[in-house]
């Protein structure tokens, strides 16, 4: 499988499956009062997911490349293994 498709897959079945319920359940969560910090949270949240649905849309008009597709999967990855470490 190329690193681009690689990245697509990972994309659309595990990273914005797992943005999108965080930010749904980040909102649901103490849905009248939230502090400037959960604000904050959710709104990089949602500013992350808008950039992987740019990359989605890259890649379906097939303007991104190997090399950044490499770099993203590897982002993903420092990401993972940091969130692993907590």
């Amino acid at each position: 499988m190329s690193k681009i498709k690689e990245l697509e897959e990972l994309l659309k079945n595990d990273v914005l499956v797992e943005l999108e319920a965080t930010i749904k359940e980040m909102e649901e969560n103490g849905a009248k009062k939230k502090t400037k910090a959960q604000k904050e949270e959710i709104n990089y949240l949602k500013d992350v997911k808008k950039y992987f649905d740019e990359v989605i849309e890259d890649i379906k008009a097939d303007k991104l490349s190997k090399a950044d597709a490499i770099d993203i999967l590897e982002g993903l990855e420092d990401m993972r293994a940091e969130n692993q470490e907590v």
